[in-house]
């Protein structure tokens, strides 16, 4: 009978070991040469050694390009790697391997990113290539373009003012958080959720619903200059103008001609 024990002892430790062989292949399969025009995406990683229960915090994970192809079908994206910070491992992932969501216990929603005193809502933004690498827990300026109407009052005695246009280009905000990007979109896109206090989430979404074209500037993240939203003025038309004053006419030369 003790013979029998002894000779299970090298069975049970060569199926852990073929086991634990599997997983790792698992892990690393993700690793093959991309085909040729593939799409690229970050997706997260460990970025040391993590064990069970331990804290996820900024320094425990980072980001690895892959082709589309290679990733896991529960690996999760480097713009939504806010949603997993501060949440407990489940199970140790060695350094460099995908963190996926049965890796973690991830329970935290919106609600609990969302800061005291704010709102989060939801907005669309102008700003082509910026709009597409912003990801959560970035911060953004957000400035707004728009047709600004005025009482102009006539020179001539008696007759009544008339109203002027002008489009301006002004911050609006200058310094918002990103909560989220569109959950329909892997790689970015103009759809964001912002953590705002309510009065400029209410002003922001009035802005949008009239028509104001609002595109975003990326900040430094904690940057506390530049936070006074009038120091930067507002841009018009004679904004240009006055770029011109003082500044000398270019005459065009004629073509020259060979001799």
């Amino acid at each position: 009978m003790a013979g029998n024990k002894k000779n299970m002892i090298p069975l049970v430790l060569a199926v852990v070991l073929a086991l634990a062989a599997v997983f790792a292949v698992n892990r690393l399969i993700g690793q093959k040469a991309p085909m040729s025009g593939e799409e690229m995406i970050e997706v997260v990683v460990a970025a040391r050694n993590l064990a069970p229960e331990e804290l996820i915090n900024e320094g425990a994970v980072t980001k690895k390009l892959i082709p589309r192809s290679a990733a896991p079908s529960k690996a999760i994206g480097w713009n939504q790697n806010s949603m997993i910070l501060n949440q407990k491992m489940k199970a140790s992932v060695s350094r460099g391997d995908y963190i996926v969501l049965d890796d973690i216990g991830v329970g935290r929603g919106l609600s609990d990113m969302v800061g005291d005193g704010e709102w989060a809502v939801s907005i669309s933004l102008n700003g082509g290539a910026i709009t597409s690498r912003l990801r959560p827990g970035d911060e953004i300026a957000i400035l707004g373009t728009y047709t600004l109407r005025e009482k102009k009052k006539s020179s001539v005695v008696g007759q009544e003012s008339k109203e002027v246009s002008r489009k301006i280009t002004i911050v609006i905000l200058p310094r918002v958080r990103i909560l989220a990007l569109d959950g329909n979109r892997q790689q970015g896109g103009d759809e964001f959720v912002l953590a705002l206090p309510p009065a400029q989430a209410q002003m922001l979404l009035a802005a949008q619903e009239q028509g104001i074209a609002l595109s975003p500037a990326l900040r430094k993240p904690h940057d506390e200059s530049n936070l006074n939203r009038t120091t930067s003025g507002l841009v018009d038309a004679e904004t240009f103008n006055n770029l011109a004053v003082g500044v000398e006419r270019t005459l065009i030369p004629a073509v020259p001609t060979k001799k």
